[in-house]
């Protein structure tokens, strides 16, 4: 039986868990979060870690030898030392304890916001993540913890290094709760949003992990078909509710920007790379179905 073991299990590490024991595998877990560990455990999985990833104490703790590794970890709060704390240096101890074992695939969940691009183009994994004048502290984070995994590939025999994009899904639906809950939006909506699914996420790690294809390690994006100017998104969601839509403000700030202190960012990512290596399709290639289930959910 294959072993995959999963660092960061929150969110999406959670349902990764799930759906690599549907198909066979055995699974471990790290999460610094008593409640996850806590599920984790219920759904039956035995060698559950509660640690901080960025130390060096769970590395003895680990049960037994693992094949394959995943990092989805997300960022601790606390702004960009959180950033740091979860993405640079829990990468490095992933990276030293590395060295001691036999890996045969290492998959990392980065971000598309290493992109800095602000013109509306289209983005792909050949683009610049460097800008003169302007490229955020939390991307040049991300950058440096793929760069850790691009400097130690001889740890690996293959590793796959997956930029996301905008997450949502069942439980994770934060523009769906600004339409419900207020009339107003932070921002502008005259930007393209670039979002994915966390089942297309799932659906995609647990085919790198048990392809038969020969896929190269590398970077690949990994968003949806159709990225949308949010405007548009807003006004098809709050259509769907029966809800009038709400208007921008362009003189407000987000929290989610003021917190991390970037700024809103303009660019289509592409996905053709992913999507011819794998030779897949998307479920939910665009927002509206997506959407449409998770409304589906709570209606």
């Amino acid at each position: 039986m294959s072993k995959v073991f999963i660092f960061g299990c929150g969110y999406l590490g959670v349902r990764l868990a799930e759906a690599l024991m549907d198909i066979g595998y055995e699974v471990g877990a790290l999460t610094k979060n008593q409640a996850y560990a806590k599920l984790l455990k219920a759904k039956g999985i035995e060698d559950v870690i509660v640690d901080r990833l960025e130390s060096d104490s769970w590395h003895s703790r680990v049960g037994g030898q693992y094949s394959k590794i995943i990092n989805c970890v997300s960022s601790a709060g606390n702004g960009l030392s959180g950033y740091e704390s979860s993405y640079y240096y829990g990468q490095a101890s992933i990276i030293r304890w590395a060295k001691s074992q036999s890996i045969e695939s290492f998959i990392y969940t980065s971000s598309t916001s290493v992109y800095p691009e602000n013109s509306g183009a289209w983005v792909s994994e050949n683009s610049l993540t460097e800008e003169d004048g302007y490229h955020s502290d939390t991307a040049q984070v991300l950058r440096k913890s793929e760069d850790l995994i691009e400097n130690s590939h001889s740890l690996f025999k293959n590793y796959y290094i997956l930029r996301l994009s905008g997450i949502y899904g069942p439980e994770r639906h934060y523009l769906l709760n600004q339409i419900q809950s207020s009339n107003v939006i932070a921002g502008s909506g005259s930007y393209f949003m670039n979002m994915i699914h966390v089942d297309e996420i799932v659906s995609v790690i647990t085919r790198l992990l048990d392809s038969k294809r020969s896929i190269a390690s590398g970077i690949y994006n990994l968003s949806d078909d159709t990225p949308t100017e949010k405007e548009a998104v807003v006004k098809w969601l709050a259509d769907q509710l029966g809800i009038a839509s709400p208007t921008f403000d362009k003189d407000l700030l987000s929290q989610r920007h003021l917190s991390r202190k970037t700024r809103t960012k303009n660019r289509r990512i592409a996905n053709t790379k992913l999507k011819e290596a794998l030779g897949l399709g998307f479920k939910y290639p665009s927002y509206k179905e997506g959407y449409s289930q998770i409304i589906r959910q709570l209606t």
